[in-house]
């Protein structure tokens, strides 16, 4: 999703004016435009559900809320420092959010994921299942000892 997200912003970037360059590179019309804004958005918001499901992967001892609300601050602080560096610079914000993008892009593919919930999860379902077997045939065991009694006593050789 990242990296649709990334080659919708380039799209975009080699659309419109751009810090390099004067002339845009790639025909600009309203369409185009549009429709790569369109799709960085989709493929932006389509990631943000996977981000959020991998940070509490990664941080699992510690609540979900928190990976999240940590996450909505460092989204929150990056947003200011764009609005304060770059007020009236569009063409200067348009170049740093690929850069984020891109940055995002390489940390994502450099991220190792150990799914610990899932393993912690399958662990207390297998420690379930055995105590219920332990369970299962301590409660069979006096039913087995008087069907066995019962068999060594009842017949005479």
């Amino acid at each position: 999703m990242f990296i649709a997200c990334l080659v919708a912003i380039a799209w975009f970037d080699l659309s419109v004016h751009s810090l390099f360059y004067d002339k845009h590179i790639l025909s600009s019309t309203v369409l185009t435009i549009a429709l790569s804004t369109a799709l960085a958005g989709l493929f932006s918001g389509a990631a943000q559900s996977l981000i959020y499901e991998a940070l509490a992967e990664i941080m699992y001892p510690l609540p979900e809320s928190l990976s999240a609300s940590i996450l909505v601050q460092w989204i929150n602080v990056v947003t200011l420092i764009f609005l304060f560096v770059a007020p009236n610079q569009a063409k200067l914000v348009n170049f740093l959010v690929l850069v984020v993008m891109v940055v995002s892009v390489v940390l994502v593919i450099l991220t190792r994921f150990t799914y610990r919930r899932r393993d912690e999860d399958e662990r207390k379902r297998i420690e379930k299942e055995q105590n219920q077997t332990i369970n299962h045939n301590s409660l069979n065991q006096p039913i087995n000892d008087i069907i066995n009694e019962q068999q060594h006593y009842g017949t005479f050789d």
